[in-house]
C-alpha cells in the first residue's frame, strides 16, 4: 500500500484514508494512523522516504512498541499551537507605523511616505483606517499642487509642542496644508506664524483647527483681515478656549476690528497674559475698550501698543487704568502721541502712576513727542518709584543712565533714534547702548564690589569705564570692609580704585594690561592717571534679569538707588592720621628684608672667585659668614661708587673710581700696600670670571656687584694676610672691614628715604603732581623700549628732563643725576641676567626725582643763600622742582589744561567760619 504518493491528494484527504484502513491491521500500523491523525501531520515527509522507496516505519520488536498517546498531551500540544497561531506577527500598514516628528528620522521619513503615498491612500482606504498627519500634510499638498514642506510640524530639533515657521512667506496655501496635519496632532500647543502672508482665507483655515488647543498665539505681521478677526472671536468665545499669548501686531487691523477682538476678550472668561496690538493704525477711539481691557482682564500682564496714533486724551484713559490696574508687569507705549496734549492731562496721570504703581517692571515710553516740561516731571516722579527696572525713553528729552534715572539735558537737541529696543516675550536681548540704559533689555547684572582694607583707606572710589570713570564711593560697612553691590552690563567691565587719592587696582579681580592714560574726576578735581593694569570682570551675554516664570527680577538691588554720597572734611578738621599703608608708595614699592638680602649674597657668592683665593674650606665657610654679616654694608657701598662712572647704562665701577674708595679708605699706604698692587688686584679680579666673558652686563675692565666682594677679599690677602699682619684668612678680612667701615657706613639709600622721603607731606606733594609725573615719565620713557615692551625710562632720558629744565651747572653735574637714578633703583637678586637694573619704574622715577630736588634745592623764596636752600624740607624743594618741571617738561595739552602752578600746596589758608 502507497500512502501519500501523488500531490493531488490534500492533507485532509490523505487523513480520511488513512483512518479508513481496517482496524485489524497490526500494531505498527495502528501507531501510524495515530500519528496521521494529530493536527500536525504531513503525509510525505512522515510517512514514506522516496530516496529510499520504502516507508519511513518498520516493523519493531514488542518491547519497543510506543506507548499509546494520552489525552492530556494532546489537550498541551493543542493549547501550544493555538497558542502560536495567535501570536504569529501581522504586517502593518502604513498609516499604523508610528513615526517620529522630531529628531533626524523625521525628515527622512517624512519624504520616505510622500514616495508611497499613493499606495499609502489605497491601504488606508480598504482597511477604513485613520490617516496620520503625514498623509494629510502631503494629500493637501498634492490637492494644492503645492511642493511637499514641512511646514514647522516635522523638523530636526525642537518640541512637538512648537510651531514655529516665523518670516518663512508660506501664504495661505501652505497654511491649509499645515492646518490638514494638525488635525491628527492636538499636542500642539504654541504657533508662531509671524510674517507668513496669511490671508484672509488661511487664517480662517488655521483659526478653526486649532482654536481649542492653542496657548500662544502669534499671527504678527500678517493681513487676516474680516474673516479672520470674524473666526478668531468665534475661538475666543469658546469655552474650551485657552490662548495666553496673543499677537497680533501689523496686521493693519484698525480700531474698529481691534475693538471687536477686545470685546470678544471682555464678553468671555479668557486666560490671556500677553496681548500685542501694535502697528494697527490705532487711534483715540480704541481707548475707552483698551481701558475696560486693562480693568477686567485680572490675568492681563503684558500689552504692547507701540507705533499706533494714540494721542493724549487716549493716553491718559490708558493710564487711568494702569494706575488700578495691579497685574500689568509690562507695558509698552512708544512711537505714540501721548505728548500731544488735545485738552487732556496725559502727562499729569503717567507721573501718578510712576509714583503709586508697584507692580510694573518695564515701561517703554519713547518718542511720545512729550514737551522739555514734561520730561522734567516724569524724570522727577520717575526717581520715587522702586520697581520699574526697564524704562526707556527714547526720543525725548533725556537719557536713562545706569543707576535707572532719568537725566534731563536741557542744552541737547531731541533727536528721535529710531525703533528702540522693546521686550518681545521677555526673552529679548538688544545692543548695549549706555547712553540710554535698560537693565531687562540689555541683561545687566549684578556685581559686589570689594576692597580689602590695609591701613586707612577712606575714601575709597570706584571708577567704571561704561560710566566713563565717574567716581562712585564706596563706604566702609560695620565689618571694617568695603563693600558696594552695582549693576554691571555684560561683557567685559573695567574698573579701578581710588585710595586716598592714589589710582590703583584691586587683588580681589582679574587684570588687564594697561597702558593708556585716564582722566578721572576725584573730588572734583580732574586726574590723569596711567597703570599697568587695570580690573576686569567678564559677565555672561545674554543674561536674563527677569524671571519669564514668576515675572520679577533675580537681583537685590533696586533701580534708581542713589550712590553714595561723600562729603570731605574740612581741612581745619581733619584729622588724619598718616601711615605707610595709605602712601603712594605703598603698593609698588618693595623693600630688602633679610630674605631678600640672602638671596642676593647667594648669588654674588656662587658667581665669586673666593673660593679660588681661599683654599681651606673650614676658613671659606668662616670668612662667607663674615661678609654675610656686613653684606648690606658692602652692596650699598658698591651702589654708591657703581654710579660714578657707568659702563653706558650698567653700572659698575671702573678703576679710576676704585682708586678714589681706596684713597678714601686709606687701603693705599704704599709700604705694606702700593697703588700698583691695587691695579693689580682689580685686574686679576676682573680676569677671574672668564664664564661671563661676552655678556654686556658684566663689563671686561670695570667691577660688578659680586665682583666688589671679591675684591675685598683679594685686597686683604695682599695687604694684610700676606704682610704676616694677620694670622688667617678669616682675620684678614675682618680687617679689611674693619678699616673701611667708617667710609662705607656713610652708604644707605634708605637711610635717606626713612629720614627724608617717606612722610606725609611729600607723599602730599606727590599724590598732588601725580597726573604731572605720568604725563612726563611718559613722554620720555620711548628712547630705548622695544615695540611691545613695557615702558621705562632709561639714564639717558633723565639726563634730557634736567638739561631742559636747566638744572646742570656748578653744584649739580652729570654724576649727581647718574647717583639719583642708581640709588633709586630697586636692586635684583641676579644683575648677570636682568635688564632690569637699568629700567626705571614709575615708582622709582618719582624717587630719582626726590633725590634730584634733594640735591638741586630749588629756593621757595627770593634771596635765599645756598644753606638756607640746602636746609629746607625735602617737599618744598620736591614742590618747587615739579612746579619748573611742569613749565619746560610738561606737553601744551597739559598746560592748557592745568595751566601754570605757582602757589604752594602747603599754604593752607584758615578757613571762613
Amino acid at each position: 500500500m502507497r500512502i501519500g504518493l501523488s500531490n493531488k491528494f490534500s492533507i485532509q484527504n490523505s487523513k480520511r484514508k488513512i483512518t479508513s484502513l481496517h482496524s485489524n491491521e497490526p500494531e505498527e500500523l495502528r501507531r501510524a494512523l495515530s500519528i496521521a491523525n494529530s493536527p500536525d501531520y504531513s503525509p510525505l515527509p512522515q510517512l514514506y522516504s522516496p530516496a529510499a522507496k520504502k516507508p519511513m516505519f518498520q516493523r519493531v520488536p514488542r518491547s519497543s512498541v510506543l506507548q499509546p498517546l494520552k489525552k492530556e498531551d494532546d489537550k498541551t500540544n493543542d493549547k501550544d499551537i493555538i497558542k502560536q497561531l495567535q501570536e504569529s506577527p501581522e504586517q502593518k500598514l502604513e498609516d499604523q507605523i508610528q513615526k517620529p516628528l522630531v529628531g533626524s528620522q523625521s525628515a527622512r521619513s517624512y519624504f520616505q511616505h510622500y514616495k508611497v503615498l499613493n499606495k499609502v491612500k489605497q491601504q488606508n482606504e480598504y482597511h477604513k483606517i485613520n490617516e496620520s498627519i503625514q498623509t494629510q500634510m502631503l494629500k493637501q499638498a498634492e490637492s494644492s499642487d503645492a511642493l511637499p514642506c514641512k511646514l514647522g510640524l516635522v523638523k530636526m530639533n525642537g518640541n512637538e509642542s512648537q510651531v514655529t515657521i516665523n518670516n518663512h512667506h508660506y501664504g495661505d496655501k501652505y497654511i491649509k496644508m499645515l492646518s490638514e496635519g494638525l488635525k491628527q496632532n492636538q499636542g500642539v500647543k504654541e504657533f508662531f506664524l509671524s510674517n507668513n502672508r496669511i490671508k484672509q482665507n488661511g487664517a480662517v483655515s488655521i483659526l478653526s483647527q486649532i482654536g481649542k488647543q492653542a496657548i500662544v498665539l502669534d499671527l504678527s505681521k500678517n493681513e487676516i483681515g474680516q474673516l479672520g478677526v470674524d473666526c478668531l472671536c468665534q475661538q475666543l468665545q469658546l469655552r474650551e478656549n485657552k490662548i495666553e499669548v496673543l499677537s497680533l501686531e501689523d496686521n493693519k487691523l484698525g480700531d474698529k476690528f481691534v475693538i471687536k477682538i477686545l470685546k470678544c476678550l471682555l464678553s468671555t472668561t479668557n486666560k490671556v497674559k500677553s496681548l500685542n496690538i501694535s502697528k494697527n493704525y490705532l487711534t483715540n477711539e480704541v481707548a475707552d475698550t483698551l481701558k475696560d481691557t486693562i480693568l477686567q482682564l485680572d490675568l492681563l500682564e503684558e500689552l504692547y501698543l507701540h507705533w499706533n496714533q494714540i494721542k493724549g486724551s487716549g493716553g491718559q484713559k490708558i493710564f487711568e487704568a494702569l494706575i488700578e490696574n495691579k497685574t500689568m508687569v509690562v507695558f509698552d507705549g512708544s512711537w505714540n502721541c501721548f505728548g500731544i496734549i488735545e485738552k487732556s492731562n496725559c502727562t499729569q496721570k503717567i507721573c501718578e502712576f510712576l509714583v503709586g504703581n508697584k507692580v510694573m517692571l518695564h515701561c517703554d515710553l519713547s518718542a511720545n513727542q512729550f514737551t522739555l516740561q514734561d520730561c522734567k516731571l516724569i524724570a522727577t516722579s520717575l526717581k520715587q518709584n522702586r520697581t520699574i527696572y526697564g524704562f526707556h525713553f527714547n526720543g525725548n528729552w533725556g537719557i536713562i543712565d545706569p543707576r535707572g534715572f532719568l537725566i534731563i539735558d536741557e542744552n541737547s537737541q531731541q533727536k528721535p533714534l529710531g525703533e528702540t529696543p522693546r521686550m518681545k516675550g521677555l526673552d529679548q536681548i538688544t545692543t548695549l547702548r549706555y547712553e540710554s540704559v535698560c537693565w531687562i533689555c540689555q541683561g545687566w547684572q549684578e556685581q559686589m564690589f570689594e576692597w580689602t582694607p590695609e591701613g586707612e583707606c577712606d575714601p575709597l572710589f570706584l571708577h567704571m569705564d561704561f560710566e566713563d570713570y565717574k567716581q562712585v564711593y564706596i563706604p566702609k560697612k560695620l565689618d571694617n570692609l568695603y563693600k558696594l553691590p552695582l549693576m554691571v552690563p555684560s561683557g567685559q567691565t573695567q574698573f579701578l580704585f581710588t585710595v586716598i587719592d592714589n589710582q590703583m587696582v584691586s587683588n580681589n579681580f582679574n587684570q588687564n594690561v594697561f597702558g593708556h592714560l585716564l582722566k578721572l574726576k576725584v573730588n572734583g578735581n580732574t586726574v590723569i592717571c596711567q597703570l599697568d593694569n587695570i580690573n576686569v570682570i567678564q559677565k555672561l551675554r545674554h543674561y536674563q534679569l527677569m524671571d519669564k516664570k514668576e515675572l520679577k527680577a533675580v537681583t537685590s538691588i533696586l533701580p534708581r538707588t542713589p550712590d553714595p554720597l561723600y562729603i570731605p572734611p574740612k581741612l581745619k578738621k581733619q584729622k588724619r592720621i598718616w601711615s605707610f599703608p595709605i602712601s603712594i608708595w605703598f603698593k609698588d614699592f618693595r623693600f630688602e628684608n633679610e630674605e631678600f638680602l640672602r638671596k642676593c649674597f647667594e648669588k654674588d657668592w656662587s658667581c665669586s672667585k673666593i673660593m679660588k683665593v681661599i683654599k681651606n674650606p673650614d676658613e671659606l665657610n668662616e670668612v662667607k659668614n663674615l661678609l654675610w654679616k656686613d653684606y648690606k654694608m658692602i652692596k650699598e657701598t658698591y651702589r654708591w661708587y657703581s654710579s660714578y662712572n657707568p659702563t653706558g647704562d650698567v653700572w659698575s665701577i671702573s678703576s679710576n673710581v676704585i682708586t678714589e674708595f681706596s684713597s678714601a679708605t686709606e687701603l693705599v699706604d704704599n709700604k705694606t700696600f702700593k697703588l700698583s698692587d691695587l691695579d693689580l688686584k682689580f685686574i686679576a679680579t676682573c680676569a677671574a670670571s672668564i664664564e661671563y666673558k661676552g655678556n654686556y652686563r658684566n663689563p671686561e675692565r670695570a667691577l660688578c656687584r659680586y665682583q666688589f666682594m671679591e675684591f675685598l677679599v683679594r685686597v686683604s690677602d695682599d695687604k694684610y694676610f700676606k704682610q704676616k699682619s694677620a694670622s688667617s684668612m678669616l682675620e684678614s678680612v675682618q680687617m679689611i672691614l674693619q678699616q673701611c667701615r667708617p667710609i662705607m657706613e656713610q652708604y644707605n639709600a634708605q637711610r635717606w628715604r626713612d629720614e627724608r622721603y617717606f612722610n606725609e607731606q611729600c607723599d602730599d606733594c606727590l599724590k598732588y603732581f601725580k597726573p604731572l609725573l605720568n604725563q612726563v615719565y611718559n613722554r620720555f620713557s620711548s628712547k630705548k623700549v622695544k615695540p611691545g615692551q613695557k615702558k621705562f625710562m632709561c639714564l639717558d632720558e633723565l639726563h634730557d628732563i634736567c638739561g631742559i629744565a636747566g638744572l646742570f651747572d656748578e653744584r649739580f653735574v652729570d654724576r649727581d643725576a647718574d647717583l639719583s637714578f642708581n640709588l633709586s633703583m630697586m636692586m635684583q637678586i641676579d644683575e648677570l641676567e636682568s635688564d632690569r637694573i637699568f629700567q626705571m619704574s614709575f615708582i622709582e622715577f618719582m624717587e630719582a626725582i626726590a633725590r634730584v630736588s634733594e640735591k638741586v634745592s630749588l629756593p621757595a623764596a627770593p634771596d635765599m643763600s645756598w644753606e638756607q636752600r640746602q636746609q629746607q624740607p625735602l617737599h618744598i624743594k620736591l614742590e618747587r622742582l615739579l612746579i619748573l618741571i611742569a613749565q619746560t617738561c610738561a606737553s601744551e595739552e597739559y598746560k592748557q589744561q592745568f595751566g601754570n602752578p605757582q602757589k604752594s600746596i602747603f599754604d593752607i589758608q584758615p578757613e571762613d567760619d
